[in-house]
């Protein structure tokens, strides 16, 4: 069969027409798998940089709280109270069975009321730095063998922290002496509140000093990064999300200082 120069050149712009799409098809899908790619790094990255925004560190904070308050009910509205009855119980148990187990009873409601403490402190909720700190130093010096210092002024400026500030101020205070109590073998601990000195800005002035035996806050870093030692990692996060400066000076074998030091913004507006 002989084909026709005209059926030829027909022939011809078919097989050319299939050919650009599929060129043109080709070039389309190569660019939207680039676009998808890009977008999805882009997308990765924003989750990213959401992750570690103030605004996630503030829900998270948030979230702790609610949290910590909800098992702090629990503990007070259901084991507080089993162990109460069963105390009483046992006062009508004679002997002296009857009083080793009161007393097991009292020790371990003893234990529940502190954990129900400080997971969530009553006082916390009032805007006084100064009084939350005073109660805290009166519960470490109750369940702790730790010799403790507490240094606050009469005449403490706190007035310009917010009610945020006051409380994530508190939970650093507070997880650093927990910290003090399960890791760094101490024999003594000093807390030092104060307003700023000479040139320094204005603001408050937060010390936490042990004797202890120290660590390497790069290496404890890391390994919070793999899910341990959150203590250090919250504590650096609730600074972050207060605008406050948080600083850890320690070395094997010499102890630990703790620095926060939260300016008053209205200072920062005025140098500015």
């Amino acid at each position: 069969m002989v084909i026709s120069e005209q059926e030829f050149e027909r022939l011809q712009n078919v097989i050319h027409q299939y050919t650009t799409f599929f060129v043109i098809f080709d070039i389309v899908f190569f660019i939207t798998i680039i676009l998808v790619i890009i977008f999805a790094i882009q997308y990765m990255k924003s989750r990213k940089r959401l992750k570690n925004s103030s605004r996630y560190l503030r829900y998270a904070i948030k979230g702790q709280e609610e949290e910590r308050a909800r098992i702090a009910r629990e503990l007070h509205d259901t084991i507080a109270q089993d162990l109460r009855y069963c105390r009483n119980l046992s006062e009508k148990i004679e002997g002296e069975n009857g009083v080793q187990i009161s007393k097991l009873l009292e020790k371990s409601l003893s234990h529940v009321r502190n954990i129900s403490y400080n997971l969530a402190p009553p006082d916390v909720i009032r805007n006084d730095l100064a009084a939350n700190v005073l109660n805290l130093a009166q519960n470490f010096r109750e369940h702790s063998k730790v010799e403790f210092r507490l240094t606050i002024p009469d005449q403490l400026d706190i007035d310009f922290l917010s009610e945020e500030q006051n409380l994530n101020l508190y939970r650093i205070i507070q997880e650093a002496l927990a910290n003090v109590i399960k890791h760094s073998e101490a024999s003594e601990v000093t807390l030092l509140l104060r307003n700023e000195n000479g040139e320094e800005q204005k603001g408050i002035y937060i010390f936490i000093c042990d004797d202890g035996k120290g660590f390497d806050p790069q290496q404890i870093k890391a390994r919070g990064t793999d899910g341990n030692h959150f203590g250090l990692v919250g504590m650096a996060e609730r600074a972050e999300l207060i605008g406050a400066k948080f600083e850890i000076d320690s070395h094997e074998g010499e102890g630990t200082q703790i620095t926060i030091i939260t300016v008053d913004p209205a200072s920062t507006v005025k140098n500015s």
